[in-house]
């Protein structure tokens, strides 16, 4: 799809030049109503007994630069509905501020407002500006070792198209790229979304991501190297991109809308062909630093004169504890209907398998310190007595004050999750940051 068509009436937005900023914009929201979605995303409960002035305090410690338009959608994401007096208390903004920021939002479509139902005090029932779920959309693009999912979301992450395709290791870039591309276009074409209502797509891949060059810089497993497939994607599709570690992307969309929106620091551990982790921090982190990254937990060495692996060292976790070498130790060619975990949670193997595991977790538990571990693909479809074992055994092996409250559970998303945590990044990146740009015309939007 190239790039929308630019108006005399426009001007590109610095640093962006997919959208532009309509002189003669405003006007009243898009009627369209957003086609039938899946999973339903509602705000956690706790969440919304949390006073929302306390929830910004201790999310601004640790992010980055985010504009006003971009704490208010944030603060009505992480906890709902929300009165202006309760958002002008989170923000800082005066109230003049604040209603003009919510009036262009709502001119755009982005914001409902609407009075309280359950209101029992005096006088008249307060009003609430809450998200419209069908504001704008992203493309998630999950590229693991074989496989792609795409999707589209909307801005609560729910789920209103996807598809996907197996493919060769050997696959050229060029060619896996292009065909990704085919598939997102058909999820355009048959969703029926307006075009200028997708603002832009997440990449979740496995190896390591240079952010700044927008670059896979290595994947082992698929041999991808500095491979510039944000650059790729937006040639193609005529959107912004943003790359992001697989795990990492998943590990974020879990402290924004998974079961572990209430956790400080939450690590992902996702085990395919190979086994890596991803660690964010949620809305409730106090600490400075890095809101997330990359974990490379299969790379922990358990032995020095084990197995070689593929990153050039010896007796990784990986080694032992990964798709191929689990169906080696259970003598299987491929992973039986039942799951790969319960199959090897019968076999004799099991005990040295799950010692090994454990130690890596408990290792990077020990080092990083979340409150909350996910698990997700092979681990993810696991019998619940592995659940059992690590909530038993995982806190006797880390330190007393990182015992307390910590958690065990399978990811709290719904399939497919990786390209869930992909269109995450995408929204994190171009909604929730500093707000979506203005809408374009459709009429400047060409057709693929």
């Amino acid at each position: 799809m190239p790039r929308p068509a630019q108006s005399q009436n426009t001007a590109p937005v610095a640093g962006n030049p997919f959208v532009s900023i309509s002189h003669s914009q405003a006007g009243p929201a898009n009627p369209h109503a957003g086609p039938p979605v899946h999973g339903r995303f509602q705000p956690n409960k706790k969440q919304i007994d949390t006073p929302i002035h306390l929830i910004y305090s201790v999310r601004k410690i640790n992010e980055g630069p985010v504009n006003a338009t971009g704490q208010i959608l944030t603060l009505l994401r992480d906890s709902g509905p929300a009165s202006r007096a309760d958002l002008v208390r989170a923000t800082g903004l005066s109230s003049a501020g604040l209603t003009k920021i919510a009036t262009s939002l709502m001119q755009q479509g982005i914001l409902d407002e609407r009075q309280v139902d359950n209101h029992s005090g005096p006088g008249r029932p307060p009003v609430a500006l809450s998200l419209r779920s069908d504001a704008r959309y992203v493309i998630g693009i999950h590229l693991s070792a074989g496989r792609t999912r795409v999707v589209i979301a909307d801005v609560l992450l729910n789920v209103v198209a996807e598809d996907g395709f197996t493919f060769d290791l050997n696959m050229p870039v060029e060619a896996l790229v292009d065909r990704t591309a085919q598939i997102a276009t058909q999820l355009i074409d048959t969703s029926r979304l307006p075009r200028n209502r997708l603002i832009g797509i997440g990449v979740g891949l496995p190896g390591g991501v240079d952010r700044a060059r927008r670059v896979n810089i290595h994947s082992s497993f698929t041999n991808w190297t500095n491979v510039p497939f944000a650059a790729l994607f937006e040639e193609r599709l005529g959107l912004p991109a943003i790359l992001e570690h697989n795990a990492t992307a998943i590990a974020l969309a879990e402290t924004q809308y998974g079961r572990n929106r209430s956790s400080a620091r939450t690590l992902h551990v996702f085990m395919g062909r190979g086994i890596g982790a991803g660690l964010a921090q949620g809305a409730h982190s106090t600490e400075r630093g890095a809101a997330r990254g990359p974990v490379e937990i299969g790379h922990i060495v358990l032995d020095p004169e084990g197995p070689p692996c593929r990153c050039g060292g010896r007796g990784c976790l990986e080694t032992y504890f990964s798709e191929q070498p689990i169906l080696q130790c259970i003598g299987l060619d491929a992973v039986p209907p039942e799951g790969l975990i319960a199959r090897a949670m019968e076999s004799e193997a099991w005990p040295d398998l799950y010692q090994r595991f454990l130690q890596a977790l408990s290792t990077a538990v020990t080092l990083l310190s979340p409150d909350s571990v996910g698990l997700g693909g092979h681990l993810h479809s696991a019998p619940e007595q592995l659940l059992t074992d690590l909530r038993r055994d995982l806190p006797r092996r880390v330190m007393p004050q990182q015992r307390e409250g910590l958690t065990i559970n399978r990811t709290g998303l719904d399939k497919p999750i990786g390209a869930r945590g992909a269109a995450c990044i995408g929204l994190e990146a171009f909604f929730y940051r500093t707000g979506p740009a203005p809408l374009l015309s459709t009429a400047h939007m060409e057709p693929a």
